[in-house]
């Protein structure tokens, strides 16, 4: 945990979350273990990086399965574009600064550009497809066991070499848009309780493989 922010910071699968220290060890471990349950569901129904939208669609229905109440999209708008080069950390910056104070973007982002090097594995393997195609997910779980996330993906004119989350894009090189989309669910206790011993039996040994807490 960051000293002065009040959050833990993890890998889950391709994602990497903010989570209130608020939160319970059992409340933050269901919020984990259900998205990692929706983005796993949603990779086996939608393999291909190119199904983007439906990929999306299938992770929030998910959720909902397990209980969770689906609220509006939260806004989000599409980056601008970004002189030279970027990084992931670059995009998710312009997106989460409309949903958390500076200083919590800023520390977000330091994690990100800090990873360890099984993390690094993690984060790449399941945010990159055929070294060419990103899907990243970054967000927040607060009090209540609400989760604000977002995605982004894009196709990119070569293959992606070595570290992704330090990795710096050129522009020209972003086939077609980079497309950004963003959901906020709660997961009400009452209604997980009866999801959770399926979540945890059908994830097995993926939770202790794609959930990596990240020293602050």
């Amino acid at each position: 945990m960051s000293k002065g922010l009040n959050y833990e910071t993890f890998i889950c699968s391709g994602a990497l979350m903010l989570v209130a220290d608020e939160l319970s060890a059992p409340e933050r471990q269901d919020g984990l273990d259900a998205l990692l349950y929706a983005q796993t569901v949603a990779s086996h129904q939608f393999p291909n990086a190119d199904e983007h939208d439906s990929w999306v669609h299938a992770n929030k229905m998910a959720m909902r399965t397990l209980g969770g109440m689906l609220f509006s999209d939260p806004y989000v708008s599409l980056p601008v574009p970004l002189p030279g080069s970027f990084d992931l950390s670059e995009l998710a910056q312009q997106v989460l600064r409309q949903w958390l104070p500076a200083a919590g973007v800023k520390f977000l982002n330091t994690c990100l550009q800090r990873l360890s090097s099984p993390a690094k594995d993690v984060l790449r393997k399941h945010a990159l497809q055929q070294d060419r195609q990103v899907r990243f997910q970054f967000g927040v779980m607060s009090a209540g066991t609400t989760l604000t996330v977002a995605t982004i993906a894009f196709a990119y004119d070569e293959a992606i070499v070595g570290d992704l989350s330090a990795y710096r894009f050129l522009p020209e090189k972003v086939l077609a848009n980079v497309s950004v989309s963003g959901y906020r669910v709660n997961l009400e206790p009452e209604d997980y309780d009866l999801s959770r011993a399926t979540v945890i039996s059908l994830l097995g040994n993926r939770r202790q493989e794609r959930i990596i807490q990240l020293n602050g």
